[in-house]
């Protein structure tokens, strides 16, 4: 998939304060928030995106994902996650980096092809946002990446980082993310280690929308350019349902990454007062 798995919440620290401004220190395209389930509670999320290759016969890849979050722990939780994909897999970050010279010759043949993702991870927030100090926390996941040409497997570790820059009914906030990716066992001519660094800034427009820009990029195999994606979405909060609907559109800016993105997103909170 070419958008971060699922990973964000509905609200930083007191997530169930639903009579509060909707928050700017997440996204969910991109960016991974840095603020961890309550213990007791949990988020559930899903999204599909729709992508266009720049290049090749089969140019569109659809795909969809879900992940849920758990608090098991104060500021700490856990994550499980499942996506897929079928199109062009070449071009899609995460599914592409096990794409082979072969499969690279089935999509120039005009065959698309369908992968997924599987994956585990933990969230602990070291800090809570606090006058000059951002909300911190570390991000540790295991992944199994299935492809037309076998199964790899990778690790990952990021620090994320939130802040909001203007408080009251508007808030403006930005975010970051930045962290190494590692193959389990790379191939002759897999890269062995890779970086990310995401990043987002949110305004809100009322207490219940929230326009979002964000950059995403990420290394990807040797002879390809990074993946680089810039995007620009809408963020709305339903109280009623405690759930908060988003919608993005991204544009690529090089030939390996794709030359645009449709994404929307949905989240739920479960368990919470």
């Amino acid at each position: 998939m070419a958008f971060a798995l699922f990973t964000c919440q509905l609200l930083p620290g007191a997530a169930s304060a639903q009579d509060e401004p909707i928050s700017l220190a997440d996204d969910p395209f991109e960016v991974t928030d840095p603020n961890a389930t309550p213990v007791g509670e949990a988020v559930f999320g899903i999204a599909g995106s729709y992508e266009r290759a720049p290049s090749g016969r089969v140019r569109n890849t659809y795909g969809a994902e879900t992940e849920i979050g758990f608090g098991i722990a104060p500021d700490l939780d856990l994550r499980i996650g499942q996506s897929g994909a079928y199109g062009n897999l070449d071009i899609g970050r995460r599914l592409g980096t096990i794409a082979s010279e072969q499969s690279e010759d089935m999509v120039r043949s005009g065959r698309a092809e369908l992968g997924g993702v599987t994956q585990l991870g933990s969230l602990y927030q070291l800090s809570k946002e606090q006058a000059a100090v951002p909300s911190v926390g570390l991000l540790g996941r295991v992944r199994a990446l299935y492809g037309p040409d076998g199964t790899a497997y990778e690790t990952d570790a990021v620090a994320l980082f939130g802040k909001s820059l203007v408080g009251g009914e508007r808030p403006l906030g930005i975010s970051l993310n930045a962290g190494l990716i590692s193959r389990i066992d790379p191939g002759p001519s897999d890269r062995p280690h890779r970086y990310l660094a995401n990043a987002s800034i949110g305004q809100a427009i009322s207490r219940d929308t929230a326009l979002v820009a964000s950059y995403a990029r990420e290394q990807q195999e040797r002879g390809d350019q990074d993946f680089s994606l810039a995007q620009i979405g809408v963020r709305h909060r339903l109280r009623s349902q405690k759930a908060i609907v988003g919608v993005a559109v991204g544009i690529g800016l090089n030939r390996d990454t794709p030359q645009y993105q449709v994404a929307v997103a949905v989240q739920w909170q479960i368990g919470a007062p």
